[in-house]
């Protein structure tokens, strides 16, 4: 059975956010915990593969959260606007 873990920069990335994206992350936070415990992976629901371990998901059109596979674990690393996505992938490409 896999878990989903949020990382302390997972945490303070939202603690940025304003109340509607916390709601829209919550949202989407469900969606992804549920594909986690199915492995169905509901129509609109955009998950994708960055590299060997790194997976992205969108929670709006801007939004992007990162997670790292290790094991049975999903570590909620970053999320964020698409720049900071990519500043942190050039930052922790082989990590």
């Amino acid at each position: 059975m896999k878990h989903i873990v949020p990382l302390p920069s997972f945490e303070r990335d939202i603690k940025k956010f304003q109340q509607e994206k916390k709601e829209s992350l919550k949202n989407t936070l469900d969606t992804f915990n549920h594909f986690v415990a199915t492995g169905e992976k509901p129509f609109g629901f955009r998950f994708k593969k960055i590299n060997k371990n790194k997976y992205e998901f969108r929670i709006d059109i801007r939004l992007r959260v990162v997670t790292k596979l290790e094991g049975d674990t999903f570590y909620l690393v970053k999320v964020g606007d698409h720049n900071e996505i990519k500043r942190y992938l050039r930052k922790y490409r082989h990590k």
